[in-house]
């Protein structure tokens, strides 16, 4: 089977995203876009030493040349054209393709006509069964290599905040984060990363940090993913919808627990008491309407609290984070990987069935 890569190579989530997938994946042919971008992040060229780069969108003839030869090729969230051009192409010359969607930027659904791949591949269970078919559920695995081994903290001080590149609608719910650290009791202090230099400042600039609480703003892009979690205790993400979030997986990955809002998908793999309450709070529009949560701000420091004061809880916290990192592990996760994509050019007499759900 000649496995085919379209990447991208800055350290956002996709980038991230099909780097790993590159190293874990046998790839025959691999095509980074460089999409334009109102503000782009450094390319990392190392990422893909033998792989064909696209500057701007790809065209006809990059699709063509690029899929000669391919039994099945891979892509995360879109297939870089305005027309399905991807589909099109590789139905006529018999490669099959998986879209590893992302709700919020799911076409199909209000979009019946455009073209499809040969495989909706879902990244969780959030909106599962509003796409369609064929479709399964592919979940998007942990890289533990990135991770040095961990030994077990005994008390948690130490809370980290990953905001990467701002994106819509305050989506890991940064704002209310600040909020909640107005009722925090116990000393803390809080990391808060960011890919955006003026952000945090800017929502900062209506608020006050308690006194016993150190809050410490890191800015700019890492060269590596993983040293954004080194030395930190607990994970907290008050992300205000649901779908793939990558900083959920790495901080898994670096032992640590995950702090999330109780909706979906949150609440299909995480333990319950992770989770924190929420509230629908409203709407947008992306490709498809998405709810927006705002998460309980005294709930989450009480959470934030627990952590701090009940070191039994935060013990075996860690060891089920643990646990599920290496559920999702590349090791355990890879030969689901090479069935889909030996099943996907078999037929749809060998294709996992529909009705997939999480094993995690």
């Amino acid at each position: 089977m000649r496995l085919g890569l379209i990447a991208r190579a800055d350290s956002r989530g996709l980038g991230i995203q099909t780097f790993q997938f590159s190293r874990h994946m046998d790839c025959a042919k691999i095509m980074v876009v460089d999409c334009p971008s109102a503000n782009p992040l450094p390319l990392r060229r190392d990422w893909y030493p033998d792989a064909t780069w696209i500057k701007g969108l790809p065209t006809v003839q990059d699709y063509a040349h690029f899929l000669d030869g391919l039994d099945v090729v891979y892509t995360a969230e879109c297939d870089y054209s305005r027309d399905g051009t991807l589909y099109r192409l590789a139905d006529a010359m018999g490669v099959k393709t998986a879209l590893h969607l992302n709700y919020e930027f799911f076409e199909h659904g209000r979009n019946p006509n455009l073209p499809r791949p040969s495989l909706f591949a879902a990244p969780s269970m959030w909106h599962y069964d509003e796409i369609p078919d064929p479709k399964t559920f592919l979940a998007v695995p942990i890289d533990l290599d990135q991770f040095p081994a961990r030994p077990r903290m005994s008390e948690a001080a130490r809370f980290l905040h990953i905001i990467g590149r701002p994106a819509i609608n305050d989506r890991n719910g940064t704002a209310d984060l600040l909020d909640a650290l107005a009722f925090v009791r116990s000393p803390i202090t809080l990391t808060i990363t960011c890919q955006d230099a003026h952000y945090v400042s800017g929502l900062l600039a209506s608020r006050r940090i308690p006194r016993h609480i150190t809050l410490e703003v890191r800015t700019g892009d890492a060269e590596h993913y993983a040293d954004l979690y080194a030395n930190q205790d607990v994970l907290i993400l008050p992300r205000r919808f649901g779908g793939l979030c990558l900083p959920a997986n790495e901080g898994l990955g670096a032992g640590m627990p995950v702090v999330m809002p109780d909706i979906s998908p949150n609440n299909t793999w995480l333990p319950a008491d992770w989770l924190v309450p929420a509230e629908r709070r409203g709407e947008f529009m992306a490709k498809t309407r998405v709810a927006l949560h705002s998460t309980a701000t005294q709930a989450l420091a009480e959470k934030i609290d627990q952590f701090v004061e009940d070191r039994a809880f935060f013990a075996a916290s860690q060891d089920t984070a643990q646990r599920i990192a290496k559920e999702l592990s590349w090791a355990n996760q890879r030969p689901v990987y090479m069935k889909t994509f030996s099943d996907l050019c078999k037929g749809p007499e060998s294709r996992t069935p529909s009705s997939a759900t999480s094993s995690v």
